[in-house]
């Protein structure tokens, strides 16, 4: 089955989660409001360090990053064609879709077609071991959408507010994740699109890893709430009869 999901994570409302998370391998749609994508495209030469200056709606800028790390492509070093399982331990594509059971990567940034050839995958970020990458919005956001690559425990987000800082780790990403491969895993089943949206509204947001390496891309951000798209009903009739549970989490907070 073409597109099939990789990776399910539904969000439940249980007492304890601050804010409910959802995520596919669908691409999240606005539910309302002003979206500000960020865009990857034209960056030359890769990898990148240099801060993408306000453009008038966001800025990006790199703490601790490496030559290696930063803006990337493809799964390797070089900017030329890909070796054959494309990482080099530096840093992977995310994953945004599965065609049976080979991976497909975005050719750009979100909404951007699929490709199973690394070698037309578009850019992406990452932060490398002990590096950040912050992205700063003109104006207040309310919900953040991303594609999250090999999750691994020690990737972490940072949400930035009047009232403190709200968190999500690679962690709570992999505790929710009904049919999640494994930590850091770089093929299916390890990668997701992620919807985030904090109790107050953020400006910033800051991503970073303690081990190499935190990669996403796809991000957009929405003055609304970005909701997870329905799934095809043969699709969710084939992970209720494996058994896939439906799991929450919540931003963990941190107070100023």
């Amino acid at each position: 089955m073409k597109h099939t999901l990789a990776l399910l994570l539904i969000a439940g409302l249980p007492a304890l989660a601050d804010v409910p998370v959802t995520a596919s391998l669908f691409t999240p749609l606005n539910g309302g409001g002003t979206v500000t994508p960020v865009d990857l495209s034209g960056i030359t030469p890769l990898p990148s360090q240099l801060t993408i200056p306000n453009n008038g709606s966001y800025s990006v800028s790199f703490g601790g990053i490496d030559a290696t790390q930063g803006i990337v492509q493809y799964g390797t070093t070089q900017q030329g064609p890909c070796p054959q399982n494309c990482f080099d331990g530096l840093h992977a594509i995310p994953v945004a879709g599965v065609d049976g059971s080979t991976a497909e990567y975005l050719t750009g940034d979100a909404g951007s077609t699929l490709t199973e050839n690394p070698n037309l995958s578009g850019a992406y970020f990452s932060t490398g071991a002990d590096g950040a990458i912050t992205i700063t919005f003109d104006t207040p956001q309310t919900s953040l959408a991303l594609l999250w690559g090999s999750i691994d425990t020690q990737n972490q987000l940072v949400f930035n507010n009047s009232t403190g800082s709200d968190i999500v780790t690679g962690t709570d990403v992999q505790l929710a994740a009904a049919g999640f491969g494994g930590n850091g895993l770089q093929g299916p089943t390890g990668s997701a699109y992620v919807v985030l949206t904090p109790d107050s509204t953020f400006t910033t947001v800051t991503a970073s890893s303690g081990v190499v390496s935190f990669e996403f891309t796809a991000v957009q951000a929405s003055t609304g709430t970005f909701v997870t798209t329905p799934e095809p009903s043969s699709v969710l009739l084939m992970f209720v009869m494996a058994g896939v549970l439906a799991l929450a989490f919540g931003l963990k907070r941190k107070l100023a």
